[in-house]
């Protein structure tokens, strides 16, 4: 399975969920099942918090994810979302109505999205 997110790696996206969720779900797996399961998270993008989340992820033992951190060429992007199982959007906001980029580009590419918090608003 390939999930991807991307973030600009400031505060008002808070990659450690991701990250209890990764060990979370490792532990899970690994007591149900005896193979190992191929689960990539590719997070796009460039930011301030990106070293940060990187040392975070180097010091994880995790058995059935591996979680990538990457910059991708503008061209490079919407092939990923196409390829992608699911897109993951932690971004939160303070009025609650602005739908980030992001979750546009992965909708617009026909991808799932698991969003943070978000209320959909209809008009």
């Amino acid at each position: 399975m390939l999930f991807v997110s991307s973030t600009s790696w400031t505060p008002d996206e808070d990659f450690d969920i991701l990250l209890e969720a990764v060990k979370r779900s490792d532990k899970q797996i690994s007591q149900f099942k005896s193979e190992k399961r191929n689960i990539v998270i590719i997070i796009t993008g460039k930011g301030p918090m990106r070293k940060i989340f990187e040392t975070k992820i180097n010091s994880m033992s995790i058995f059935n994810f591996e979680v990538i951190t990457a910059w991708l060429e503008p061209e490079a992007y919407p092939k990923l979302l196409a390829c992608a199982d699911l897109g993951i959007s932690l971004h939160t906001s303070s009025s609650g109505f602005d739908l980030p980029m992001k979750v546009v580009d992965m909708l617009g590419s026909g991808l799932p999205v698991c969003a943070y918090n978000y209320e959909w608003y209809i008009f």
